[in-house]
């Protein structure tokens, strides 16, 4: 897809996300618990406008403990109610029904079910918690005029309707060092990005501190013997066996092998970011 088609399709897709908005009474954004701000699209908040909302830091299993507490407290400084949550804890799942119970709409405007929206941008983990919140209470209450096609309203056992189709939210590249990031957690397509370069940066991450280092060298067996990121990436190609004809160590394979572990959340806990000072 060239820029010019991606561009439209972006376009499309942001139309109809603002369709779906004025559909809703509350939007659940998803945010990345290890990359808060980055994984946070600031056309979304002009989309939004004051439409009611909770912001969600997910996947707190795979962020630093310490650091999340600085993002909750600075997160919690926006008049929205804020929740940190993980898919592997049931007692998350019912805080989350919890305060979802506490929000529902005194009034509306017309007779009809309080209507949930669950938006963010990809492989924050919208998908799970959708999953999470509906088990096996799922009663489709079918297509609705107004709302694009194939979009459904699933019943929530707390109380709510929730479109299971939002929209795509696309992720907002900043800079050079936003895309590295949001490469590295899986946002950005294969293919639109510099797979080795992002692996790179993710490992020097990992470097900048001790206990973060640590992890990195106790996950792959990888010994200090070499300098940098670059000789680190090496040696671990060279124990994972990702190597060219030759001998010769295949760093794209290495790159991919890497960010593929920290995906899948093997290269656990670290936080990519902190709150701005």
């Amino acid at each position: 897809m060239g820029k010019r088609q991606m561009s439209g399709f972006l376009l499309r897709e942001e139309k109809k996300l603002r369709e779906n908005v004025t559909l809703v009474d509350l939007v659940m954004e998803v945010l990345d618990a290890r990359l808060p701000l980055t994984s946070r699209n600031p056309r979304f908040e002009k989309m939004l406008g004051s439409k009611k909302r909770i912001i969600v830091l997910n996947k707190t299993d795979l962020a630093e403990k310490k650091a999340t507490g600085c993002w909750l407290n600075f997160l919690a400084e926006d008049k929205w109610p804020v929740l940190t949550f993980n898919a592997k804890k049931k007692a998350d799942i019912k805080r989350m029904e919890k305060l979802l119970g506490s929000l529902k709409p005194r009034k509306v405007k017309f007779k009809r079910p309080y209507r949930l929206m669950v938006v963010g941008i990809p492989n924050v983990g919208k998908s799970t918690i959708l999953n999470r919140l509906l088990q096996r209470y799922v009663a489709r209450t079918g297509n609705i005029p107004g709302i694009t096609r194939g979009s459904q309203w699933i019943k929530l056992r707390v109380g709510w309707d929730m479109l299971d189709t939002p929209g795509f939210l696309s992720p907002f590249l900043r800079n050079e060092q936003a895309t590295l990031a949001l490469g590295s957690i899986g946002s950005l397509a294969q293919g639109t990005f510099d797979e080795q370069n992002t692996a790179g940066w993710l490992i020097r991450q990992f470097l900048a501190r001790d206990k973060t280092k640590e992890t990195l060298f106790n996950f792959y067996k990888v010994e200090p013997k070499r300098e940098g990121w670059f000789g680190i990436m090496e040696q671990i190609g060279e124990i994972r066996g990702c190597f060219k004809k030759g001998a010769e160590v295949d760093l794209l394979k290495t790159s991919q092998l890497i960010l593929n572990d920290f995906q899948r959340g093997a290269l656990a806990p670290i936080t990519l970011e902190g709150p701005p000072q």
